[in-house]
C-alpha cells in the first residue's frame, strides 16, 4: 500500500512538473502577442508593450497601468473605446505578461516608476493621462505625484495603495517559504478560481481568460520574479503621496469588490487633497477587475472625464 502511495505521488510529481512547466518566452509572444506589441530595452532591461489608435504624437496620450497578476490585455475592451481619441499605451510591467523577471530583481515602486518614466521617453511622450488598475493604480498616484507637471488626469480604478486595518499585520515579507514552492504548481483550476473570486459575473471567466491568465504566470521566470515581488512588497506611507497629486483625478470602483472594499472611495477622497478636482462612480455588480468586468460603461465614463 505505501509503495503504491509512493509511485502514485512520483507519478503525480512528474505529470505536474511537465502540465506546469515554464512555457518559453517566444512562444507566448506567438501566441499573446500581435501587430501592436512593441519591445524596448531600457538600461538592459526589455519592456514589452502595445499602442494603439491614432499614432503617437497625433492625439493626446492614455497610459493604462495593469493590476497585480494580470497584463496589458486586461485593457483589450477599454482599448477599443479610448483609441478612436486617444493614442493608448499600455505595458506589461516586469514579473508579468511578456515582459518577464526584472533583471535588476528589484520590483520596488521607485524601479516601476523609474520603467514607467524610461517607456515614455522613448515614446517621445511629454504629458499624459495615467489610468491604474489596482496595484496600476498604486503606481499611476505614484507616478501622478512625482511628475505633476507631465499628468493631464489620474484614473484610479479599485486602486490599491492604502493601508487597511485589518491587514495592518500581515506582511508579505512572512509569507511560509512553502508557499513558494506550491505556488510553482497552482492547477489552472486555482487560478479560476481565484479569478472567480474577484469578478462578481462567473460567465466572464471564461476559458480563454482562465487559460491565458494561467500562461502569462507560466511564463519563463514569472512565478519566481511574481514570488519576490510578493516577498518585497511594501505600500509605505501613501499619504503624503496622494496629497501632492494636483491632477484632477476618476476614482471608480466595484461597489461588490471583495479585496478592496468600496468604502475606500471616501478615503482615497480625503487624501487627494490638492487634486484640481476628485470625480467618482461607484459600480454595482462589479467586483475588483473593472476593466473586465464593465468594459464599454467604465471606459466610456473615462473618456468623458478626459474629454472635460
Amino acid at each position: 500500500m505505501l509503495a503504491g502511495l509512493i509511485v502514485l505521488a512520483a507519478v503525480y510529481g512528474m505529470w505536474s512538473a511537465w502540465a506546469y512547466r515554464d512555457l518559453a518566452p517566444d512562444d507566448v509572444l506567438a501566441r499573446y502577442g500581435g501587430d501592436n506589441v512593441h519591445r524596448v530595452e531600457l538600461e538592459g532591461q526589455p519592456l514589452y508593450y502595445r499602442l494603439d489608435g491614432p499614432p503617437v504624437g497625433s492625439a493626446p496620450v492614455v497610459l493604462l497601468v495593469h493590476s497585480h497578476y494580470f497584463d496589458s490585455r486586461m485593457f483589450d475592451g477599454w482599448t477599443q473605446v479610448l483609441q478612436q481619441d486617444f493614442t493608448v499605451v499600455r505595458f506589461d510591467m516586469t514579473s508579468h505578461g511578456l515582459t518577464g523577471p526584472d533583471v535588476t530583481n528589484d520590483y520596488s515602486m521607485a524601479r516601476s516608476l523609474w520603467l514607467m518614466d524610461g517607456l515614455l521617453s522613448h515614446l517621445g511622450v511629454s504629458k499624459v493621462a495615467v489610468v491604474g488598475s489596482s496595484l496600476g493604480g498604486n503606481m499611476a498616484f505614484h507616478w501622478a505625484a512625482q511628475y505633476p507637471e507631465r499628468v493631464s488626469h489620474l484614473v484610479l480604478a479599485n486602486s490599491g495603495g492604502l493601508k487597511r486595518e485589518q491587514n495592518s499585520k500581515r506582511s508579505a515579507a512572512g509569507i511560509a517559504p512553502w508557499f513558494y514552492r506550491v505556488f510553482y504548481f497552482v492547477p489552472e483550476v486555482a487560478y479560476r478560481k481565484f479569478l472567480q473570486w474577484m469578478i462578481v459575473d462567473d460567465t466572464r471567466v471564461d476559458d480563454g481568460l482562465v487559460e491565458g491568465f494561467h500562461a502569462m504566470f507560466r511564463r519563463e521566470g514569472n512565478r519566481q520574479a511574481e514570488m519576490e515581488r510578493m516577498r518585497t512588497f511594501d505600500v509605505g506611507n501613501p499619504d503624503p503621496i496622494l496629497a501632492s497629486v494636483t491632477a484632477p483625478t476618476l476614482l471608480l470602483w466595484g461597489e461588490d469588490n471583495p479585496q478592496l472594499p468600496a468604502a475606500l472611495v471616501g478615503d482615497f477622497r480625503q487624501r487627494l487633497s490638492a487634486a484640481e478636482r476628485v470625480n467618482s462612480i461607484v459600480y454595482p455588480g462589479v467586483g475588483h477587475v473593472l476593466p473586465l468586468e464593465s468594459p464599454h460603461q467604465a471606459a466610456n465614463d473615462i473618456l468623458n472625464f478626459l474629454q472635460d
